[in-house]
């Protein structure tokens, strides 16, 4: 799944076409995305046709897409992709959201059909969004986390993955934050605190890192023009499980928690 590195720069490569320009039309599939739900077109096209976009911006691993009647929220779920391309080159068969801008269109594609649009004229109060917690670039500080830390039995991966206590981290961004900020996965989050200012940190750099090289492409991401990350050449212990830690040169490790993998050095990340 898309994580907040991909989604910012996804945002950041869009912004720049979109901004100021017009929605001339929408067409979608007619088949349902996340949880079975149609996408609801009447709405959509009585909101985009015609509207002026705003801005584009980021809530989390959501994209909004404001325009001067309304907005469009946008999840990626999975596989899901959102990018410009020329009105002339094929549509993918998986396509399922279409906006014309011009002599280009804004196209959703999600295979596996786990993603999200919908739109509104009220979209940063949409229930999703008032769900997330604090933004881990813009809004986190040490003291915010530790009190948060404090009041938590369950695993620091698990607690880091809660989108309600941090909005837009994932398992790969999970996985190297904690490496760089030498904590064990398993911990307990309670037991944690005193390592917060370490972990802002870690999970600073960490993201950071994923934006500066484009987003983390392991199969399915593209930002929003066609291009694919590089972070994936970077990653110090995401899918590297038998490697040497680059750090302390003992090999990483692979768990699985909750039916996700978990990557970590046991030299460096002791419990």
């Amino acid at each position: 799944m898309p994580e907040l590195p991909e989604v910012e720069t996804i945002v950041r490569t869009l912004r720049p076409h979109l901004v100021g320009a017009t929605l001339d039309d929408v067409w979608t599939s007619g088949k349902p995305l996340r949880l079975a739900r149609p996408v609801e077109t009447r709405r959509l096209a009585r909101l985009c046709r015609g509207a002026r976009v705003a801005d584009v911006r980021r809530r989390g691993k959501y994209i909004l897409v404001d325009l001067d009647r309304g907005g469009v929220l946008v999840h990626l779920g999975m596989s899901g992709r959102l990018r410009l391309q020329d009105c002339g080159d094929a549509r993918d068969k998986h396509t399922h959201v279409v906006w014309t801008v011009g002599a280009r269109e804004l196209r959703f594609v999600d295979p596996r059909r786990f993603g999200l649009v919908r739109a509104s004229q009220t979209i940063d109060a949409w229930p999703e969004l008032a769900l997330l917690g604090p933004d881990p670039l813009l809004d986190l500080d040490e003291a915010m986390l530790a009190a948060a830390l404090a009041g938590s039995r369950a695993p620091i991966k698990a607690f880091l993955l809660d989108q309600r206590r941090l909005a837009g981290m994932g398992n790969i961004y999970v996985s190297e934050a904690l490496f760089r900020a030498r904590i064990h996965p398993t911990m307990q989050a309670r037991r944690v605190v005193r390592r917060a200012a370490a972990l802002v940190a870690g999970i600073r750099e960490a993201l950071e890192m994923g934006i500066a090289n484009r987003g983390t492409t392991l199969r399915d991401y593209v930002d929003g023009e066609g291009g694919a990350g590089q972070n994936q050449h970077l990653l110090l212990v995401y899918g590297r499980d038998g490697q040497p830690c680059r750090t302390c040169g003992l090999a990483i490790k692979r768990r699985v928690d909750a039916m996700r993998s978990t990557f970590f050095c046991a030299g460096c990340q002791k419990r």
